[in-house]
Parts: C-alpha cells; sequence; structure tokens
C-alpha cells in the first residue's frame, strides 16, 4: 500500500510526520509524493494563525473532491482548534486527538482491516539533520497564542527513551541533532531538566553535533548558553521568541521578561561567546503597539548582533484573548513595521556573516548544485556554500575557510583541507 503525507507548520510538526513515515514503512507501506494518488494521505495540520488553519481546510476539502477513495488521515493542531461538526462536514476517514498521536499508524492499520504488531522504528527526515522531540505542550497561555489549547499541557518524554532515540540517529548517519519540542523549557524527567538532557545528549558516542530548537526567553536560558559556552558538540546558535522590544507591549503579550532582563541574558550569553548566533521571533503592529512601542523594539534589534529573525505582522487568532483587544493597529502599518524589520534582518545578518571571513568554520554538508558546490550550515547556523567537496561527504561535517559572502549573509568557502 501506499502512503503520503503534507506536513503544516513546525519543526515539532515535521519531527512527529517522520515518527508517522517510519511506522507506516515498517508496515509495509510505501511512501509517495504528496499529490499522486495514495492508499492513505495524512495530513499534519498547523492552526497557529487563523490564515494557518485556513489553508489546512481548504486542502482537506480539495483532496477529498480530488481523491474520494483514498483514506484521509488528519492529525495535528486544527484537530482540537476547529468544532467537531466542521470535522464531520469535511468527511475525513480518521481524525486523530492529539492524546492518540503516538498511535496513528496503528489507528489507521486498525481502520484498514490490518493486523500489525508494533515495530522499533528509526524516522528518516528530508534533511542531513534529524530532529528529536523531548517534549511536548505549553500552559504559558500568552494571550496571542492558541498553542496551549491545541497541544495541551507540558509533556516530557523520558530522559532514557531520548537518549535511545538520539543514540539511533547517530547510527543511521545523521550528522546534525536537533533538539525539539514545543516549550522546550519545560523539559523535565525526575530531577532531570533540559540542561542535564543537553548535557548527556552531546556526550553520545559518535555524535556529530547537536543543535537547540527555540527556546522560551526568562526561562533556563542562561543556564543552556553557559553548557553551550563549555560544550564543543553543541552548535553555538540560540534562537528566543522574544515577540517585542518594548515593556508595554511584552505586558500585553503575557510574556514572562522585559526587556531589560533579554538584554542582560543576551550580553552575559556574548560575553561567553562573542561569535554565538542570536535569533529571535518578533510580532509588529500587536494591538496597542505605538509608533515609540515599535521604535523600542527597533532600537533593541540595533543594539545587539542579532543574525537571523523571523519577524510577523500580528495576526488576530480567534480564541485568544488579544484577538479581543482594543487599539488595533492598521494591517498595513503591521506589515509596514514588518518590512522595516525584515531590512534590518538582512543587514545584520551579512555583518554578521561578515565576522568569520578569513576563519574556520565546520559546515554540515546536506546537499550539493548542479556547480558541484557543496551546500550548508555552520553551528552558527549561517548558510555556507563550499566548493572542492567530494559528493561522498554529503552527512558530514567539514572544516572550511569562508572568504565572502553572497545577499542574505550566505558564506562562500574556499575548498576545505580533506586529508
Amino acid at each position: 500500500m501506499t502512503v503520503a503525507f503534507k506536513t503544516f507548520g513546525c519543526r515539532l510538526n515535521r519531527a512527529e510526520t517522520a515518527q508517522f513515515e517510519a511506522g507506516f514503512g515498517a508496515a509495509g507501506f510505501s511512501r509517495v509524493p504528496f499529490g499522486t494518488p495514495a492508499r492513505v494521505v495524512v495530513l499534519h495540520t498547523c492552526a497557529i494563525t487563523q490564515a494557518a488553519e485556513n489553508e489546512c481546510l481548504k486542502l482537506i476539502r480539495t483532496l477529498r473532491k480530488r481523491s474520494p477513495d483514498c483514506c484521509l488521515v488528519l492529525v495535528g493542531c486544527v484537530v482540537e482548534a476547529v468544532s467537531a461538526e466542521t470535522l464531520r462536514d469535511l468527511s475525513i476517514d480518521l481524525v486523530v486527538p492529539r492524546e492518540r498521536k503516538d498511535a496513528l499508524v496503528a489507528l489507521v492499520l486498525r481502520h484498514l482491516g490490518i493486523d500489525a504488531a508494533p515495530l522499533a522504528v528509526v524516522p528518516s527526515f528530508s534533511t542531513q539533520r534529524a530532529s528529536l522531540k523531548v517534549q511536548d505542550g505549553c500552559d504559558f497561555f500568552c494571550s496571542y497564542c492558541i498553542v496551549p489549547h491545541t497541544r495541551g499541557r507540558p509533556y516530557s518524554r523520558p530522559f532514557d527513551d531520548c537518549l535511545r532515540e538520539a543514540q539511533s540517529f547517530v547510527d543511521a548517519g545523521f550528522g546534525e541533532i536537533v533538539v525539539t519540542g514545543c516549550n522546550l523549557a519545560c523539559y523535565a524527567d525526575g530531577t532531570r531538566g533540559l540542561v542535564d538532557l543537553l548535557s548527556a545528549l552531546a556526550s553520545l558516542p559518535g555524535l556529530g553535533r547537536l543543535r537547540l530548537g527555540s527556546l522560551e526567553p526568562g526561562t533556563v536560558e542562561r543556564d543552556v548558553t553557559a553548557l553551550m559556552a563549555e560544550t564543543p558538540k553543541l552548535c553555538k546558535f540560540l534562537h528566543l521568541p522574544i515577540q517585542s522590544g518594548d515593556n508595554g507591549v511584552l505586558t500585553r503579550m503575557g510574556r514572562r521578561y522585559t526587556v531589560e532582563d533579554m538584554t542582560r541574558t543576551l550580553l552575559d550569553s556574548l560575553t561567553r561567546m562573542p561569535q554565538l548566533g542570536l535569533g529571535a521571533d518578533m510580532i509588529t503592529g500587536f494591538p496597542g503597539e505605538s509608533l515609540e512601542a515599535f521604535e523600542h523594539t527597533r532600537a533593541f534589534l540595533e543594539a545587539l548582533p542579532f543574525s537571523n529573525l523571523h519577524v510577523f505582522p500580528y495576526s488576530e487568532r480567534p480564541g485568544t484573548p488579544a484577538a479581543t483587544f482594543a487599539d488595533a493597529v492598521p494591517e498595513q502599518e503591521r506589515k509596514r513595521r514588518a518590512a522595516e524589520l525584515m531590512r534590518l534582518k538582512d543587514r545584520k545578518r551579512t555583518v554578521f556573516a561578515q565576522g568569520f571571513i578569513g576563519q574556520t568554520v565546520e559546515v554540515l554538508i546536506e546537499h550539493f548544485d548542479a556547480a558541484g558546490l557543496a551546500h550548508g550550515w555552520t553551528g552558527e547556523y549561517l548558510a555556507c556554500k563550499i566548493s572542492g567537496v567530494p559528493l561522498s561527504h554529503k552527512r558530514r561535517l567539514v572544516a572550511c575557510e569562508p572568504y565572502a559572502t553572497e545577499p542574505h549573509g550566505v558564506l562562500l568557502a574556499k575548498r576545505p583541507d580533506l586529508a
């Protein structure tokens, strides 16, 4: 039998889809590209914004018309965000709620009348990096976010299970493992927290390198960067969903830190690691964000060496408190402010990348282009193109020396020493 997947949204969704794919493979299914005929089609949905939810619902309706005989399986945040009546009207064959997600493959097999014993599987990924899901759920309830309602309360995988799966990724030849979760800072197994887990993962035999997913500010980031500074295999990149550089906006968002807190934390981290890659999510045009408040955000970003910014114009998400807030910023103004921060992002990323010219950097080789250039990412999360790398070095970490940058901070590197 054949199975196809369509995954929307975050890295956590992609990590879960890799688990589904491995489970179907172990049960004898062949994966086919989405859009081609398949006996089973799994839609892994996202509802972080109303637009994302609408996109998923539109695709479900289209797919049902085009492939009336396929077994259509729905999983992900849309399952929790929309009404049961809406789901019934979509003519979905199998709806898998979040508490049954780990049993998705078994549920599909049962629906199809197939008997199969559970098998141990190793997920596959479309890149040379493997995503290790260690945690799910969030109970921070920020005023703009639907995730606590769709993902549920925090839940952590057992410490030893995380290590076993990570070792299976190493043994399968992945050069980098990305630790991911809904709210990583909430990871806890007994007395052991995220820092303990990262330390243990970094010590796995044969590990290439370890990368940390997005980490909530105002939690354990100081302890994490202290470990990062002394752990060579832990990538020197920290991504924080800071969202605003104005304290008034942060308060309305329900965030758990101030701009001053963030500034002190980041300066402390940069003292330990002067070339630390810094990433941030930022929202522009949140209700009540004045021009002065936006200028505070712009000044905050200017003052620190951010190398990667994800900028989003605020989008009302029904079901969240912020969707009812007064003092809405006009949509065009939200987009204008976002465009200004995106221009700032491009400039700062290029400046950060130029700081690595003439130094030795380590790049995970992910693919080769038609001209034979190897493409990959540094530990600081800079894209890099390298000449002279043999095709056999895909998935391997290669040391090279950047000599120039392209637009958007892409590094061009000299032929590495492959002796």
